[in-house]
C-alpha cells in the first residue's frame, strides 16, 4: 500500500510526472494518513493547472486579433482585451459577466510572475493568488514588490482571509496617504439599497460606509441578540439578528431601551408556541415570565463599541500604521485615532512588545491624553487595545515631544517595570479577570487550525482538562470558539504544547496540523510613497467624481462592468439602485 501512495508525494513537484502519480491512485486504497497526503498533492497539482489555465487566457487578452480582421488597423488594448471576453465566453459558455471576471483573475496573476509562479508549483491556491492579485491594484511597482516580499512566504500558511487582512494592513502600511484618500472617496459614495432577491426575500444592505460606525452598529446589533438569547428568546441567533436589524431600522424599537428590546424579542420567540408566530409581531402570551432581570437597564440612546487594535505611535503621531476592529480588520489611522477618541471612558488595555512584536507585558491603564473630552452618547463595551513597543516606553524625549500623553506613556512604563506574575488560583475552575485578559491579547483568535473566531469571543480552554488536573494557568489556556473546544472534548482531536508559539493539532485519523501563533503586533514595512506625474491628478485626492483610470474597481486602467440581467441573459443585477 506505501508503494502505491506515500510521503514521496510531498516532496514531488507539480506537473505532469505528479499529474501521472495522481491519476494512476485510487483513494480507496490509501491508509487514513495517506489520505492527507493525496488530498494535498492533488490541491497543489490542481493549482498548478490553474495557473495553466491563466496563462492562456492570460495570452488571448493580449493577442491582438486585427492582423485576421482589417489589414494596418490596431485595436487598442481595451477593445483586444474585450474582445478576448466574449472569445472565453464563446470557448467556455460562460455568461460575460464570469468570464470577465475569471479573465481579469488570470491578467492580473499573470502580471505577477511571483504569484504565478508560486502558483503553478502549488504553494498557493487561486483563492491566495487572487487575494495577492487584488491586493497589489492601485500600488506602484515598489509597493508590489514589498507585499509580495513581505506576504508571498508566508501565504500558504494563512487561510485566505487572514491573508486578505495582512495584504490590507501591508498596503495601507506601505502608502499611508493614499489609504487615507482612497477610505474618504470611498465613504463619499456611502449609500444604503435594497432589493427584491429572486425568491421573494429582500436585501438591504449600506455600502461604503464609516468603519467605526459601521462596527459599532453591528457590535449593538450583536449585544442585543445575546443578551435576548441568554434572556430565553427561542430563535437562531442570526434570526434575532435580522429581527433587531429590521426593528430599529423601521422605527418597531424606537424609543425603547435595550432592556425592552430585548423582553420583546424574548415574547416573540418563547420556548413554546402554539402556533408560527407571524414574522415582525410579538408572540401571544404564554404565561412565561420574561427574565427581564437578566439584562442590565440601559437607557435610549446609547452606543456600543469596539474592540480597537491600535500602535500607540499611531495614537502619538509618530508614524500612520494602520489600526484594526477586531472581527473587522484593518483600518487606517485617522479612523483609529476616531474611534479611540470616541471611546476614550472605555477599557484601555496595554500590550508592551519586543522589536519581534511578542507580548512582554500588559495592563489596563486608567490614564488618558489631555485633550477634548469624548462627545455624544455613552459607549458600551468599547475596549482599546494600546500596542507599544518597549522602546518607545524607554525613549525619555517620547514623553517631552508628546505632553498630551506624558501621564499615559508614564503610567504604562512604570507597570511594565513593576510587572509581576499573574497571581490565580491553579486550581480554580475559571481563570481570573488579568489572566483571561493576558490570554486574549497573546492568542488574539481560536487557536484552532485556520480559525479566525477572536478571542475574546471564545472559550478559555484548558488543553489538559479541568476535570482531570489540569491547571488553570498561562500554560495550560488557550481560546477556543465553542466549535472547536467541542472538536477537542468530545470530537477526537487532541491538542499539543510544543513551545510559547507553536502547537499541534492531531486529527482523529492521525494528522498533525501545526500553528504558529501569530505576534501580537507583527512589524509592518516601512512607508513606500509612490511618485505621481506632475500632469495627473492623484488618485483619490479630494471629493469630485473620479476618472475611471482611477477607479478603485479597476485591473489594467479598466473599470470593472457590471453587467444588468438584460447584458447577461441569465443573471441578476449584482448592485441594484439605491431604493
Amino acid at each position: 500500500m506505501a508503494d502505491t501512495i506515500s510521503s514521496e508525494l510531498a516532496a514531488m513537484p507539480t506537473g505532469p510526472e505528479l499529474g501521472a502519480r495522481l491519476a494512476s491512485t485510487d483513494p480507496h486504497d490509501a491508509t487514513d494518513l495517506e489520505l492527507h497526503e493525496l488530498l494535498s498533492a492533488e490541491s497543489r497539482q490542481l493549482s498548478h493547472q490553474q495557473a495553466r489555465v491563466w496563462a492562456v487566457m492570460a495570452e488571448i487578452a493580449h493577442r491582438d486579433p486585427t492582423p485576421n480582421l482589417v489589414p494596418g488597423t490596431r485595436w487598442t488594448a481595451d477593445r483586444i482585451f474585450d474582445s478576448a471576453v466574449d472569445e472565453i465566453r464563446a470557448e467556455l459558455l460562460l455568461t460575460r459577466r464570469s468570464a470577465r471576471r475569471e479573465l481579469e483573475n488570470a491578467d492580473g496573476v499573470a502580471c505577477l510572475p511571483p504569484v504565478m509562479n508560486a502558483l503553478a508549483s502549488g504553494l498557493i491556491d487561486r483563492t491566495r493568488a487572487i487575494v495577492l492579485a487584488d491586493g497589489c491594484l492601485d500600488l506602484t511597482d515598489d509597493q508590489r514588490t514589498v507585499l509580495l516580499d513581505t506576504l508571498l512566504p508566508e501565504a500558504a500558511r494563512l487561510t485566505a482571509t487572514r491573508l486578505a487582512e495582512k495584504v490590507r494592513r501591508v498596503a495601507v502600511a506601505l502608502d499611508p496617504a493614499w489609504a487615507e484618500r482612497r477610505y474618504k472617496q470611498a465613504v463619499h459614495e456611502r449609500r444604503v439599497i435594497g432589493y427584491l432577491n429572486n425568491d421573494g426575500s429582500a436585501t438591504v444592505s449600506g455600502q461604503y460606509l464609516p468603519a467605526e460606525q459601521a462596527a459599532a452598529a453591528c457590535a449593538r446589533v450583536d449585544a442585543l441578540a445575546d443578551a435576548a438569547k441568554r434572556a430565553g428568546a427561542a430563535a437562531k441567533i442570526d434570526h434575532l439578528r435580522a429581527e433587531l436589524f429590521l426593528g430599529l431600522l423601521d422605527g418597531r424599537f424606537h424609543g425603547m431601551a435595550e432592556s425592552a428590546i430585548v423582553a420583546r424579542l424574548v415574547s416573540q420567540f418563547p420556548h413554546r408556541q402554539e402556533g408560527p408566530t407571524e414574522i415582525g409581531e410579538p408572540a401571544s402570551d404564554t404565561g412565561r415570565s420574561t427574565p427581564e432581570n437578566d439584562v442590565a437597564e440601559v437607557g435610549v440612546g446609547i452606543s456600543r463599541g469596539v474592540h480597537l487594535k491600535v500602535g500607540l505611535g499611531t495614537l502619538l503621531g509618530i508614524d500612520e500604521q494602520p489600526g484594526e476592529i477586531t472581527g473587522w480588520g484593518p483600518v487606517t489611522a485617522s479612523v483609529a485615532r476616531t474611534i479611540a477618541q470616541r471611546q476614550r471612558k472605555g477599557e484601555w488595555r496595554f500590550a508592551v512588545v519586543d522589536g519581534a512584536g511578542q507580548l512582554v507585558s500588559d495592563g489596563i491603564t486608567r490614564r488618558r491624553s489631555k485633550g477634548p473630552k469624548a462627545s455624544g452618547p455613552r459607549v458600551e463595551g468599547a475596549i482599546v487595545e494600546l500596542h507599544a513597543p518597549r522602546e518607545l516606553l524607554t525613549d525619555a524625549a517620547t514623553a517631552a515631544e508628546h505632553p498630551t500623553w506624558s501621564a499615559v506613556l508614564a503610567d504604562l512604563a512604570a507597570q511594565h517595570a513593576e510587572q509581576e506574575p499573574i497571581a490565580q488560583d491553579a486550581s480554580a475552575r475559571f481563570a481570573g479577570r488579568r489572566l483571561r485578559r493576558r490570554t486574549q491579547i497573546r492568542f488574539q483568535h481560536c487557536v484552532f487550525a485556520g480559525c479566525r473566531r477572536p478571542a475574546s469571543d471564545c472559550d478559555l480552554d484548558h488543553r489538559h482538562d479541568h476535570s482531570r488536573g489540569g491547571r488553570t494557568d498561562e500554560e495550560n489556556l488557550e481560546p477556543g470558539c465553542q466549535h472547536d473546544h467541542r472538536l477537542k472534548t468530545v470530537g477526537g482531536w487532541r491538542l499539543v504544547r510544543r513551545d510559547e508559539h507553536t502547537f499541534v493539532w492531531i486529527s482523529p485519523l492521525g494528522r498533525r496540523h501545526v500553528v504558529q501563533v501569530e505576534p501580537v503586533a507583527p512589524p509592518l514595512p516601512a512607508p513606500v510613497p509612490r511618485q505621481w506625474p506632475a500632469d495627473l491628478p492623484m488618485p483619490y485626492d479630494g471629493l469630485a467624481e473620479l476618472e475611471p483610470s482611477f477607479s478603485p474597481l479597476t485591473r489594467r486602467g479598466r473599470p470593472l462592468v457590471f453587467l444588468t440581467a438584460a447584458d447577461s441573459g441569465t443573471e441578476s443585477d449584482p448592485d441594484p439602485p439605491p431604493f
